[in-house]
């Protein structure tokens, strides 16, 4: 029986997506790779691809290059590859893709992934061939195991259900396309990421330390990377220097949504009016 790592998933054909053109359109799907939901912490400010781990138990992993340059998907990519990627998690052979947050981007709305994938044909070419996973026996037994986490979150997912549908909310879109919850937890009470060596993502619900630290100091974190407390928040874990390219309007909404949180089981929420 195959593992998550190396079984086929049947990914069923998407309503044709629409790409749309311009600079408009490109604009956004920058802000988005770039600000929002992040590519460029995994593949590179270029989206050329990077090394994304080099440990003697692990073995070696290169992030792929997203651009049409050698080595590149973006020469080989059809709008349908890009939505099954950025939907499903799996890429043009129907494997799955590791560490892809795909539970976090298959919310993103068609305007968005449209954008995006415009964004992404628009990439000067970038030469990077190193994109491979050098993954030791240990590390694909853990995988295959299923003792890594969700690595591989095609495996998790139902891709014969109907699309999910896009949050109404802005806060609440933006958190779950900007994968908040990777390290905050499904509900945003705390949580503990993937990475080798992160620390807990704290509670950011009514009831967590920020809460009460009010808005302005939440907007002083996600532009400057330094919390309430003057403490350096590192951008290996909290990619705080692509967070705070978001507008205002867009961390006020977080904010807004952040605030209407219930708080965590056995807290209360915190009286914010002294940092307000």
């Amino acid at each position: 029986m195959p593992s998550a790592r190396t079984a086929h998933y049947e990914v069923p054909l998407q309503a044709p997506l629409t790409i749309p053109t311009g600079p408009a359109a490109i604009a956004r799907g920058r802000h988005l790779a770039e600000s929002v939901a992040v590519c460029t912490l995994c593949h590179g400010d270029d989206l050329g691809g990077r090394l994304a781990f080099d440990h003697p138990l692990l073995g070696r992993g290169y992030t792929p290059n997203l651009t049409r340059g050698r080595g590149g998907i973006g020469t080989g990519y059809e709008v349908a590859d890009w939505a099954r990627a950025l939907r499903h998690g799996v890429d043009r052979q129907g494997r799955g893709l590791l560490f892809m947050p795909v539970d976090h981007y298959r919310h993103l709305r068609d305007e968005d992934l449209g954008a995006l994938v415009a964004y992404f044909r628009s990439l000067p070419p970038v030469n990077n061939e190193r994109t491979r996973l050098e993954l030791t026996s240990f590390a694909r037994l853990m995988i295959d195991l299923g003792l890594s986490g969700e690595v591989v979150r095609a495996a998790k997912i139902d891709h014969a259900a109907a699309p999910v549908e896009p949050p109404v909310q802005e806060g609440a879109y933006l958190v779950q396309i900007g994968g908040c919850t990777f390290c905050h937890g499904a509900d945003l009470a705390g949580g503990q990421g993937l990475e080798p060596g992160a620390p807990p993502g704290p509670d950011l619900t009514s009831s967590g330390r920020a809460a009460g630290r009010g808005y302005n100091a939440f907007v002083a974190a996600m532009r400057t990377g330094v919390d309430g407390d003057g403490h350096a928040i590192d951008p290996r874990f909290m990619p705080w220097q692509g967070y705070r390219g978001m507008t205002d309007e867009e961390l006020r909404a977080v904010w807004t949504h952040l605030q209407q949180l219930p708080p965590r089981t056995g807290r209360v929420p915190v009286p914010v009016s002294r940092a307000r």
